[in-house]
């Protein structure tokens, strides 16, 4: 592990017309899914949704590794594969891709 942790933020627009399926399918995530966070060394993820806009946060040891150690993971594909259906743009896994967001500002307390 490293001392220093990766803080990453992922942006997902959903289909408003799907809203609450995709909170509703987020009340039962598949076990494989904290599990595969976990093996790729995860220590935080929270999701905020406001109207059609999904936010996660990440907080990893290395993000590469995760994404890798969870697209690679079937039963997440699966996951992704099946709460796809409540977006209009997301984790794309066919291409093994995360939509990151750029970070701007921080304000950190000393």
């Amino acid at each position: 592990m490293t001392d220093e942790l990766e803080t990453v933020a992922l942006f997902q627009r959903l289909d408003p017309d799907r809203v609450d399926e995709y909170l509703e399918a987020h009340e039962d995530v598949p076990g494989a899914v904290p599990a595969a966070m976990e093996r790729g060394g995860v220590h935080s993820f929270r999701l905020f949704v406001e109207d059609d806009v999904s936010v996660g946060i990440i907080e990893v040891e290395d993000f590469d590794a995760f994404n890798e150690e969870y697209l690679a993971d079937e039963e997440c594909q699966d996951w992704e594969e099946y709460v796809a259906d409540f977006k209009r743009s997301g984790v794309d896994v066919d291409e093994g891709d995360m939509p990151l967001m750029d970070e701007v500002w921080t304000f950190e307390r000393d």
